[in-house]
């Protein structure tokens, strides 16, 4: 309990930081932005090469990204069925699906990071994948149904196949097969890039963080379906697949991760209700800071 509590403190100090220093007028909303595309086009492209290049792979983890396919259709089939019984308007409707099917993999990484090390984060990597080309077709697609526009759709995709992290993700793979070493002076600079990862993506999530509670009821809705029924579906993906060990521990954590911030792009994209979006996404993440330390707590 202990190491735990001492791994995963500084992760919930400095994303409290990020809060305390936008209400101090240092950082502006905007600004999380910024971090988030340095986490995403430095960071966690260095983290991916340093934490798969020497992997061992084990034939389960192809499991992973599949997992993750899994668990958002099934995200989607429960929580389509229920916003239809509630009859919401179409653009609260759009974002509603888009909390409940967006995992959050970035606010998982440093968690992960800090419990299991780069051999976590690598297969953290495998499940985000699955996870993230269902997000830039499927989920975008939902988005674009019930919002103002409906297109850039392939630009997403696009966007999505030349992404950084893909990128890094195939070529630190190539290189394991091939057994070919990046090389103590590739190491000596990715590295420094590589630990920026903690402090960028805590800090981005606390300065979006947003206290304003929009639809109680159907916000509470959307985070039960995305945290706890994401757990029970990546419960549910374990014994399917006979999951064990690194690989179960990281498909448990990663299916409950909070709402993606991608619910704020694509709800911004195609004019859906952004509010609500912006209290689905803040609130999602302050109750993801008990939520995955209580979860890798479990499961020591």
């Amino acid at each position: 309990m202990d190491v735990i509590f001492f791994n995963i403190l500084p992760l919930m100090v400095t994303f409290f930081l990020g809060v305390t220093l936008k209400r101090c007028g240092v950082f502006a909303q905007n600004d999380a932005q910024h971090f988030l595309k340095l986490f995403f086009y430095v960071s966690l492209p260095a983290l991916i090469l340093l934490s798969v290049t020497n992997l061992t792979f084990d034939p389960q983890w192809l499991f992973l990204p599949l997992s993750a396919i899994i668990i958002i259709f099934s995200t989607y089939l429960i929580a389509s069925g229920y916003a239809k019984a509630r009859y919401l308007h179409k653009q609260t409707f759009a974002v509603f699906l888009l909390g409940a099917m967006i995992m959050n993999g970035g606010f998982s990484f440093p968690f992960i990071l800090a419990s299991y090390g780069q051999q976590g984060m690598a297969l953290a990597s495998l499940f985000d994948t699955g996870g993230a080309l269902i997000v830039f077709t499927f989920v975008y697609y939902q988005a674009c149904r019930y919002g103002q526009d409906g297109t850039g759709g392939m630009l997403l995709l696009r966007k999505f196949f030349l992404s950084p992290p893909l990128l890094a993700l195939f070529t630190a793979l190539v290189l394991n097969f091939t057994g070919l070493q990046i090389g103590a002076t590739g190491i000596a600079y990715l590295k420094p890039l590589a630990d920026l990862t903690t402090p960028v993506v805590l800090l981005a999530l606390g300065i979006a963080f947003n206290p304003r509670i929009v639809q109680p009821s159907l916000l509470l809705t959307t985070l039960l379906i995305r945290m706890i029924i994401g757990f029970l579906l990546g419960y549910a993906c374990c014994e399917l697949f006979q999951l064990q060990g690194l690989a179960r521990s990281v498909t448990l954590i990663m299916a409950s991760a909070p709402s993606g911030m991608n619910t704020l792009v694509f709800s911004s994209m195609e004019e859906l209700d952004t509010a609500f979006a912006a209290s689905v996404v803040s609130y999602a993440t302050l109750l993801g800071m008990l939520w995955t330390p209580f979860l890798i707590y479990m499961q020591r």
